[in-house]
């Protein structure tokens, strides 16, 4: 099933965005030192945040917030200068009715080393969603409701967890711009990116790539230079990927992963921070443990893929 955003929804994103995005005068704007030596990949082993080499092996548990069958990181992301990562830390302890929730935003260093609490939602019902690590200091967020209404609101942050603050939100952010200035989501329509600058100060649509060929849209992600967005997606038994030059909106595909089964499937990409290189990690019903590709966004070379190394692994990402 395609993931769904209503134009009402869409609408309303619009009408906000302004209120939470840097205005920019062009969509590549460069930020923070870029890797572009070997890759360093970072897996998630459900409430374990395990470093691991671009091979999959050399596996090593940094940081673990592992306390019960309840424990789980809902989010991810690592600094654009590669030296800290936030991450949603995800707990819920108790029996009903007493059961006791832990939502919160939280830092540490890439080694796993100074981790510390940034944010915590005080609302049992309230969850976290996307979360951005951006190069200005700022860090970008989702929030959202799902009983007893439904609710989205988007907040933005010092990377020390002070100056707050809360908008209105309306939609389904999948990422965001380092600057956020634009913002991409999945319609109906296909994957749209939002302008915060469109119109002499007035958010509008930037670019709507047409996706309708796709049996379901993944999460896309803007490079960190801003300069493409890079969006995953299923079409019968092949993973690929739409490249979009921000600038001049054309867009190119990329073959990441075929010969599909017919089961289900899951699939996470990641871009580096050189904006080149990519990985893309995929599970499903035909699959013992989860495999992950390294990918080059220029050249289209997909390499040979490994296995990670536990079952609960789905989502590797990259600097």
């Amino acid at each position: 099933m395609k993931t769904i955003t209503t134009l009402l929804k869409i609408f309303f994103a619009v009408i906000t965005l302004s209120m939470v995005s840097c205005s920019s005068d062009d969509s590549g704007n460069s930020t923070g030192p870029i890797n572009s030596g070997e890759l360093k990949l970072i897996a998630i082993d459900t409430a374990k945040v395990n470093t691991i080499s671009i091979t999959g092996t050399n596996e090593q548990t940094i940081l673990n917030k592992l306390v019960n069958s309840s424990s789980y990181i809902g989010d991810f992301c690592i600094s654009p200068d590669g030296t800290k990562f936030i991450y949603v830390n995800q707990q819920m302890e108790g029996t009903v009715p007493n059961l006791v929730f832990v939502r919160e935003i939280r830092k540490a260093n890439i080694d796993g080393t100074g981790d510390v609490k940034l944010y915590e939602i005080p609302n049992p019902e309230t969850h976290i969603g996307k979360i951005k690590y951006c190069s200005d200091g700022k860090i970008f967020f989702r929030t959202y409701t799902n009983f007893p209404d439904v609710t989205q609101n988007l907040h933005v942050m010092n990377a020390d967890g002070t100056g707050l603050t809360n908008v209105s939100w309306g939609s389904d952010i999948i990422d965001a711009s380092d600057d956020r200035a634009y913002y991409l989501v999945n319609t109906t329509a296909g994957a749209q990116i939002l302008d915060a600058d469109a119109d002499n100060g007035l958010p509008g649509m930037y670019h709507t790539e047409n996706l309708s060929s796709a049996d379901d849209i993944g999460d896309g992600v803007f490079t960190n230079d801003g300069k493409y967005v890079v969006i995953p997606y299923k079409e019968n038994s092949t993973i690929k990927a739409k490249v979009v030059d921000m600038a001049t909106k054309a867009s190119e595909t990329l073959t990441l992963i075929t010969g599909l089964g017919t089961g289900w499937t899951n699939y996470h990409l990641e871009m580096a921070s050189d904006g080149k290189r990519g990985i893309v990690t995929i599970t499903g019903s035909d699959y013992t443990k989860s495999k992950t590709y390294v990918f080059n966004r220029e050249t289209g070379v997909v390499e040979v893929p490994f296995e990670n190394n536990d079952e609960n692994i789905f989502d590797v990402y990259v600097h």
